[in-house]
């Protein structure tokens, strides 16, 4: 598989230029064509703010909203047109959350924001941006709440199981790790316990046929340390720029909730992590 067309997920937050940069610097990396999709999570709870503050409240919020859309429109098409590149603007008129993974499935790779903490409507972000990565069958390439990332892919770690999502995610990842200065793989095993062999060596030979070198590494944190915790330090050390993983999640009271290890690296990710599920 090739990154040949990627969709972006904008919405009215502060950090939606730094979604449409790194779209457009892997479909550089790529030479693909990127669709970008306004759709704020917010529109499909209009009545809810309608019931509570009042339509005059609403009617300035949208028309705040039609602003910065129009402004962030402009960015994505003249950033677009800088790096002479293919692409597409669409704005959701409602049910972001269905239109998104519809367009998910026409798409090689997704590109979302991870939700600011600090922002009032950050638990519609999450739940929106949790239900497209777990329902969209296609990787999702999350973009930190905060930080720069001028380079996306250079230096990479792999979180390897032996799972089936971590599987979906190390095969989506190839478009990366072709181009990669140094991969890294990742498995973590309880201290003292015993292997016939290095955890890790047989995909690690299944990617050398690919072509892709690959340092191969297993971690045994001590019971004090979580795997989160491990794997976010491995990362730090070295000098990681992506992260790839698979998203391990479940249904739950019809909410999509995601599982511990995954939801702990989501909360504190320090890059941007590569996740299929």
């Amino acid at each position: 598989m090739e990154y040949r067309s990627i969709l972006v997920h904008l919405d009215n937050s502060e950090r939606a230029r730094a979604c449409v940069d790194v779209a457009l610097h892997v479909a550089q990396q790529h030479r693909a064509h990127v669709s970008a999709l306004y759709a704020p999570a917010l529109i499909e709870h209009r009545l809810d703010y309608v019931f509570t503050f009042g339509t005059e409240y609403w009617d300035r919020q949208i028309r705040e909203e039609d602003d910065r859309r129009r402004a962030l429109e402009h960015y994505f098409l003249s950033r677009l047109a800088d790096v002479k590149l293919t692409g597409n603007w669409h704005t959701a008129q409602q049910a972001a959350e269905r239109e998104m993974i519809a367009r998910s499935r026409l798409a090689d790779l997704i590109v979302l924001r991870q939700s600011d903490p600090e922002d009032p409507n950050a638990s519609l972000g999450n739940r929106f941006q949790t239900r497209v990565t777990l329902a969209a069958g296609r990787p999702v390439l999350w973009v930190p709440f905060t930080g720069k990332f001028p380079g996306v892919g250079s230096q990479i770690v792999v979180a390897w199981d032996g799972g089936q999502s971590a599987t979906r995610a190390l095969y989506d990842a190839l478009p990366f790790m072709r181009l990669a200065q140094q991969t890294s793989l990742v498995t973590f095993t309880l201290e003292n316990k015993e292997r016939d062999r290095i955890p890790g060596a047989d995909i690690g030979l299944v990617l050398a046929r690919h072509g892709i070198a690959v340092e191969v590494a297993a971690l045994r944190p001590p019971p004090t340390v979580s795997v989160e915790a491990a794997l976010l330090s491995r990362v730090k050390d070295k000098g990681c720029d992506l992260l790839v993983m698979g998203a391990y999640g479940h249904a739950r009271w019809r909410e999509i909730l995601l599982g511990g290890v995954t939801h702990a690296v989501m909360g504190a990710m320090p890059v941007p992590v590569l996740m299929s599920h």
